[in-house]
């Protein structure tokens, strides 16, 4: 009777710890990965156009930190999911290459801090400069961060400022000036292309045209094209 006792016992003890290890299981597959934080640094200034940058930022689900172009280095990017380098920095000396290595996608809207990045060269007004229009062509439709758009697109709805880049090594032009396809005022570097002198970007680079005293000027179409580049940065896109 003893024995019996002992063997129903134990029997009891293997079933509880199956069921227990049948929810745990259970649980385990139903559960839902929380989603990544989304975090940026703003590298730019305090004028209206880089009010406009923040806010449109922080719809797209950021957090957005503030630094200044001298607070900024590369330890401090890598915990976060993206740096947003604006035109309004103090000098693009003072970026120079702090990011160059850093694991974490970012975004120039600069062009002279991107020939320090090797992603142009170092000629100003020939490789690297700011040209005025109100309408942008895009050159690759395809891409994602073209979104649907195509041809002539009006990105302000008055006189504006684009900055531009004559990209190097293994860019991706997405949209140039209106008036001339080697200006690129959107280009690219996936993870792993190389850049004009052969390195392989560590995350993916970004130069965007907007310049932020013309930004109360963009138009719908304009924010889209920040959203999607901003989403591709990421690689939400």
């Amino acid at each position: 009777m003893k024995r019996r006792s002992m063997i129903l016992c134990a029997a009891l003890v293997a079933v509880t710890t199956a069921l227990s290890a049948c929810s745990s299981s259970t649980a385990s597959t139903n559960e839902k990965e929380e989603p990544k934080e989304k975090t940026v640094i703003y590298v730019g200034s305090d004028t209206i156009g880089d009010t406009l940058t923040k806010d449109h930022l922080t719809k797209l689900g950021f957090e957005v930190t503030e630094m200044t172009d001298r607070e900024i280095t590369d330890k401090k990017a890598n915990n976060y999911s993206l740096v947003y380098v604006n035109s309004t920095i103090s000098s693009a000396g003072n970026i120079g290459t702090k990011l160059y290595n850093t694991p974490v996608p970012v975004i120039y809207a600069q062009g002279k801090v991107t020939s320090y990045n090797d992603m142009t060269g170092t000629n100003e007004n020939a490789d690297f400069g700011r040209v005025l229009g109100t309408a942008l062509n895009i050159k690759d439709d395809k891409h994602p961060i073209a979104s649907g758009l195509s041809g002539s697109v009006n990105v302000y709805k008055s006189n504006g400022g684009f900055e531009y880049i004559v990209p190097t090594g293994d860019a991706a032009i997405i949209a140039t000036a209106a008036d001339d396809d080697k200006k690129a005022l959107i280009a690219v570097y996936d993870k792993g292309t190389k850049n004009g002198i052969g390195n392989a970007a560590p995350a993916r680079r970004v130069f965007m045209y907007m310049a932020p005293e013309d930004l109360i000027y963009t138009t719908d179409d304009g924010w889209k094209l920040f959203d999607s580049t901003v989403q591709w940065a990421i690689g939400e896109k």
